[in-house]
């Protein structure tokens, strides 16, 4: 059974190597025409990136367990292309959230 690479992009990040592979692979339109084709329609593409594609890497190294590599050497060059293509998380929890906001006011009180 063939193993399924999860779709795994960060759109601020990797669109312009998207926008790259799909004028590439199915027909060169302009910036602005990608932009406003559908996410479906671009996912369902994007899904069939070969491996021979730079950004297949990219998606694969956010999916892959690194921890089921037994090569040493593989497992490695994976953990670091994980760490390198991470998505940035830009979603603060709550409590982090109110935690901030409760030393502004403090801050605050005190001026």
């Amino acid at each position: 059974m063939k193993s399924k690479t999860i779709f795994c992009w960060a759109y601020p990040e990797d669109i312009d190597q998207a926008y790259a592979f799909y004028c590439a692979r199915y027909e060169n339109i302009t910036w602005e025409e990608f932009l406003q084709l559908g996410f479906f329609e671009v996912k369902k593409k994007l899904g069939s990136i070969p491996e021979s594609e730079p950004l297949y890497k990219i998606i694969k190294s956010r999916s892959i367990n690194v921890a089921k590599i037994k090569n040493k050497d593989e497992r490695k060059y994976w953990q670091e292309l994980k760490k390198i293509n991470e998505i940035p998380q830009i979603y603060l929890p709550i409590e982090e959230i109110d935690q901030r906001l409760n030393e502004f006011i403090k801050k605050k009180k005190g001026l």
